[in-house]
C-alpha cells in the first residue's frame, strides 16, 4: 500500500514529465540504439522517395541541393491578372461564352510540362504573372517557354516582356527587360543575382493577329533549394518487434533552416496498408534541439521501420545532417495492445459517459503496465476502471487534454482493461493512448487503434447542432468568497463557442446590479472552441478573483456576468448572476 501511496503522490509530476518528453537519453538498462554515423552509403536511401538533396558535396552528410540547376518555380505559387478579356469558351446557352478556366490556371506555368499552357488573348498587353517562390532565394536567370518549346509555336510567343523581383510582393524592382523576343524558349541572364522571394512577369507586347501562349516560367538561382527530402529504405532492428523510443540528430543549422523528421513502422518488410501512416513531423531548428531529440509517436511494437527527413530553408543556407540515433527497447511493456471506445457517436456538447476498452496481451518477458495515458479532445473525468470485468484500484490526474491513470499493481494479465469516463465533445475527435512501465518511463509504448470498417476504433463522432453559439455558460463556485483564506477565493467561468466558421469578437464582462462596469475578464476573437476548466490547473476557462479593473476587491453582493459573442445573425448575449460573499 505504501508503494501505491508513493505512486499516487508522484502521479501529477509523472504526467507533467510525459508532456515534457522525459529527458533526452534512454534510462533503462535494456535500451538500445539504432545509429547512422554517416550517410556516405547511398544504398541506404530509397531513391524513388528521395529528392532535392545532395549526398556528395560533403561526403557522409545530407545537404539541400543547390538551386543553380533546379527550377525554383516548381514549388512556387502562381497567380495571373489579365488586363483585357480572359480566354473564352462556349457557354451552356447557344451563342454565349464564359471564361475558359482551363486556359487560365496559372499553376500550369510551374508544372514542368511544356504542353500545359496558359492562354493570353489579344488586347492583353500588361497582363501580369506573379510567382511566390515560398522562400527568399538568390535568383540569377529566368526562362519563359511557349507551347512545347517548338519553333513552330513562335508566332504565339510573348514579343516583349519585363521581369520584376523583390522580397516584398508590393515593392518589386525591374531586373530584366526583353524588347524583341525571337525565341520559343527565352532565357534571361541577370548581370548580378538578386535576392527575391517574389517574381513578376509583365507582358509588354504581343502579336497583333495571334493570342499569346505560355507553357512555363522557370526561375533559377544560386544557393540552396528551399526544400529537399531524404527517405531511408525499410530497415529492421531485431528479428522481434521493438518499442521505439526517441530520435535525435547530429545536425548543423544555419539561419532560417530546419528539419522535419517522420517515421512509419510495420510488421512486414514491404510497406502496405498494415503499416502505420507517417508520424506527425518532429521539427528541429537548432543543433542543441536536434541533439536532445524527441519521443517518437509511431505504431509499436513493430519489427520494421522507415524514416524520412525533410530539410528546409527560408534563406540561402542549408541544414546538414551528419548522423541519426533512434533509441528503442527489445523488452516490451505489453506484447500487443489495441483500443476502442464506445459509444462511437454522441450528441454534440452533451455530457456523455464513454467506455475505453484496451485489449492487452503479455508474455513472461513483458514489463507490464503501471500507467495508462489517454489523450482527449476535451476535458474528461475517469469514473471507474476494471480489468476483465473486475474493478481495480487506480489513481487519476486530469488535465484539459489528458487522462493519466496509475494502477496500484503492475498489470500483466492478458485481457481487457475498461476505463469508464465522462466528457462533453465540441467536435469529433480521437482518443489515442500510451501504456507505461515505471522502470522505463522514458519510453511509453503507443497503443494501436482497433481497426473497424468505419476507421479507427478510438474515434468518437459528434452529431447535432447547438441551438446557440454560446453553449453551457457555467460559474463555479457560486457564491464564492474572495477573502484570502485559500477556500473558494475565485470563481471559474467556462463555456463553449460553437458553429463559428470565422473568428468573432468575444467579451466577458462583470457589472454590478445598477449596470456599472466592474471588470473586463476577456476581450478576444474566437472560432469554435471549448473554454473549459480551471486555468490554475491548465484549463482554458476564465477566472474572476473578485477584484475590479483597478485591482480592488469588490463589496459583497450580487453581480452580473455578461458573455457576448458577435455573430452573423447579430450576436448572442448570455447574462448570469454571480454572488460575492464573505
Amino acid at each position: 500500500m505504501r508503494a501505491f501511496t508513493l505512486l499516487v503522490l508522484s502521479l501529477l509530476s509523472f504526467s507533467k514529465a510525459l508532456s515534457l518528453e522525459l529527458g533526452s537519453q534512454p534510462m533503462s538498462p535494456d535500451s538500445l540504439v539504432y545509429a547512422v554515423g554517416s550517410f556516405a552509403d547511398t544504398a541506404r536511401r530509397a531513391a524513388d522517395l528521395t529528392s532535392d538533396v545532395d549526398l556528395t558535396a560533403e561526403p557522409g552528410k545530407i545537404l539541400l541541393a543547390r538551386g543553380d540547376s533546379a527550377n525554383l518555380a516548381l514549388r512556387a505559387r502562381f497567380s495571373i491578372t489579365y488586363v483585357g478579356p480572359p480566354p473564352q469558351t462556349a457557354g451552356s446557352i447557344p451563342n454565349t461564352t464564359v471564361p475558359d478556366t482551363a486556359k487560365m490556371n496559372p499553376q500550369k506555368l510551374g508544372d514542368n510540362d511544356l504542353f500545359s499552357v496558359v492562354s493570353i488573348p489579344l488586347s492583353n498587353v500588361g497582363t501580369y504573372v506573379r510567382i511566390d517562390l515560398q522562400a527568399i532565394r538568390r535568383v540569377s536567370r529566368f526562362q519563359v517557354a511557349v507551347l512545347g518549346g517548338f519553333g513552330s509555336s513562335k508566332k504565339q510567343r510573348p514579343l516583349a516582356f519585363t521581369y520584376y523581383a523583390g522580397t516584398d510582393s508590393l515593392r518589386m524592382t525591374k531586373v530584366y527587360q526583353e524588347l524583341d523576343n525571337q525565341d520559343s524558349i527565352h532565357t534571361a541572364y541577370l548581370s548580378e543575382p538578386v535576392i527575391a522571394r517574389f517574381i513578376g512577369f509583365v507582358l509588354d507586347k504581343q502579336s497583333t493577329n495571334s493570342f499569346t501562349v505560355i507553357s512555363e516560367i522557370r526561375v533559377f538561382g544560386e544557393g540552396y533549394l528551399a526544400e529537399g527530402t531524404y527517405t531511408s529504405k525499410v530497415d529492421t532492428t531485431l528479428p522481434a518487434p521493438v518499442n521505439f523510443g526517441r530520435v535525435s540528430l547530429d545536425a548543423d543549422f544555419s539561419t532560417a533552416t530546419f528539419i522535419d523528421f517522420q517515421m512509419r513502422t510495420g510488421n512486414k518488410k514491404t510497406v502496405d496498408s498494415s503499416w502505420s501512416p507517417w508520424s506527425t513531423a518532429i521539427t528541429f531548428r537548432s543543433t542543441a534541439e536536434a541533439a536532445v531529440g524527441a519521443r517518437l509517436n509511431v505504431f509499436e511494437p513493430r519489427r520494421y521501420f522507415q524514416y524520412r527527413m525533410r530539410l528546409q530553408s527560408a534563406d540561402l543556407g542549408t541544414p546538414k545532417v551528419n548522423g541519426l540515433h533512434i533509441a528503442y527497447q527489445k523488452t516490451l511493456v505489453a506484447d500487443s495492445t489495441s483500443a476502442a471506445i464506445s459509444p462511437s457517436d454522441v450528441p454534440v456538447l452533451t455530457p456523455a459517459r464513454l467506455t475505453y476498452n484496451l485489449s492487452m496481451t503479455f508474455s513472461p518477458t513483458s514489463q507490464g503496465v503501471d500507467t495508462l495515458v489517454i489523450t482527449t479532445p476535451s476535458p474528461s473525468l475517469v469514473r471507474s476502471v476494471s480489468l476483465n470485468g473486475t474493478p481495480i484500484p487506480y489513481s487519476f490526474v486530469a488535465s484539459p487534454d489528458q487522462m493519466t491513470i496509475a494502477f496500484a499493481q503492475t498489470i500483466k494479465t492478458t485481457g481487457i482493461l475498461s476505463v469508464e469516463f465522462t466528457t462533453k465533445l465540441l467536435r469529433s475527435g480521437a482518443f489515442p493512448s500510451v501504456v507505461v512501465n515505471k522502470f522505463s518511463a522514458w519510453n511509453p509504448q503507443s497503443v494501436d487503434p482497433l481497426r473497424t470498417s468505419s476507421g479507427d476504433g478510438w474515434v468518437v463522432t459528434t452529431s447535432g447542432i447547438p441551438s446557440s453559439p454560446l453553449v453551457d455558460v457555467r460559474i463555479d463556485p457560486n457564491p464564492f468568497t474572495p477573502n484570502g483564506d485559500g477556500k473558494n477565493d475565485a470563481t471559474v467561468i467556462d463555456f463553449s463557442v460553437a458553429n463559428v466558421e470565422v473568428p468573432k469578437p468575444l467579451k466577458i464582462t462583470i457589472f454590478d446590479l445598477s449596470g456599472r462596469f466592474v471588470r473586463r475578464l476577456a476581450s478576444l476573437t474566437s472560432l469554435t472552441n471549448p473554454f473549459l476548466g480551471d486555468p490554475r490547473t491548465g484549463g482554458r476557462g476564465f477566472l474572476w478573483d473578485g477584484r475590479d479593473d483597478n485591482g480592488v476587491i469588490v463589496r459583497p453582493g450580487v453581480y452580473l456576468l455578461s458573455v457576448s459573442l458577435e455573430s452573423d445573425g447579430g450576436g448572442v448575449l448570455v447574462t448570469k448572476t454571480i454572488i460575492v460573499a464573505y
